[in-house]
């Protein structure tokens, strides 16, 4: 999967499955420092993903502060090759300054061994072949 490489940061897409609602979402950050994946609920809104009772409540730490978010199970996320079933993502604000859409944490980079090529800049699941 391609990696590029914007204003210092490097990003990639995901694709996301939300009850039967399909949504790839450009210009993720890859954060091997973030714990967890974090969407943005703006770009989510359009496929029916809102905060609702039972939700997780959970709070991202980083530079910026701190950020409360809500946990939602998505039925399929999807990453190049490598798909989960029933993973759940974080979703919350971003910065409106940053023109990002959200950051692809290590749950996600553990859950599907993802190998980074900077040289090449390209990502993939170890058992995937270069």
């Amino acid at each position: 999967m391609k990696i590029d490489y914007v204003d210092g940061l490097l990003q990639t897409s995901i694709t996301l499955n939300y009850k039967g609602q399909v949504l790839t979402i450009d210009k993720l950050v890859i954060d091997t420092g973030a714990s967890h994946t974090l969407i943005s609920a703006d770009i989510v809104a359009n496929i029916g993903i809102y905060f609702e009772t039972g939700d997780e409540i959970v709070t991202a730490f980083g530079i910026g502060g701190e950020e409360s978010c809500f946990r939602k199970l998505f039925d399929v996320v999807q990453l190049g090759t490598f798909h989960s079933e029933n993973f759940k993502l974080d979703v919350g604000s971003l910065h409106e300054k940053l023109d990002i859409n959200g950051l692809l944490g290590l749950d996600l980079l553990m859950d599907a061994n993802i190998i980074l090529d900077l040289a090449e800049l390209i990502m993939y699941p170890s058992t995937d072949k270069k």
